[in-house]
């Protein structure tokens, strides 16, 4: 009996939980997947800044240029840190635990590839921050309530998007 109370407990929490992210087709969306650079915006899924480049230019608005610009050198300068620092990190190790080298410089390597791990750990979540603030400015900025009338031979219509 036990079993089954545990069962139907961990099952409504399972069918409640909020784990998939809330997308509107109407606005731009930043969406968070392996790959920090996804975009959603008109029905289209726009992976890696080379794709949604345009989006942000044909704005000529320099802050969202700046935005996105911020993001692009975070995002390399932080890949190319994490890199280096597990790099760094594993052969520190690897040279402090060995019986020829010298065991204080290995640990030195090692605490330094780790920091500099870290370090571009920050500077990536710092260029998703700056993406997802350049994605809300958009939306706040362009996506606003317009109201249309459409115009067939045959038909008249009235549009309101909001």
């Amino acid at each position: 009996m036990k079993k089954w109370i545990l069962f139907l407990v961990i099952v409504f929490f399972v069918q409640h939980s909020f784990s998939q992210q809330a997308v509107d087709s109407k606005k731009m969306n930043y969406i968070i997947m392996s790959k920090p650079n996804n975009i959603f915006y008109h029905d289209s899924l726009f992976r890696g800044s080379s794709q949604y480049k345009d989006l942000f230019y044909r704005t000529n608005d320099q802050q969202f240029i700046n935005l996105f610009q911020k993001h692009q050198s975070n995002k390399v300068v932080g890949g190319v840190l994490s890199f280096i620092g597990a790099f760094a990190t594993g052969f520190g190790v690897a040279y402090a635990t060995s019986n020829n080298g010298n065991k204080t410089s290995g640990w030195i390597i090692a605490g330094s590839g780790f920091a500099a791990t870290l370090v571009g750990g920050v500077l990536t979540f710092s260029g998703q921050r700056n993406l997802q603030q350049a994605v809300e400015l958009f939306n706040a900025k362009y996506n606003k309530s317009t109201v249309g009338i459409g115009v067939s031979p045959t038909n008249a219509g009235l549009v309101l998007n909001f």
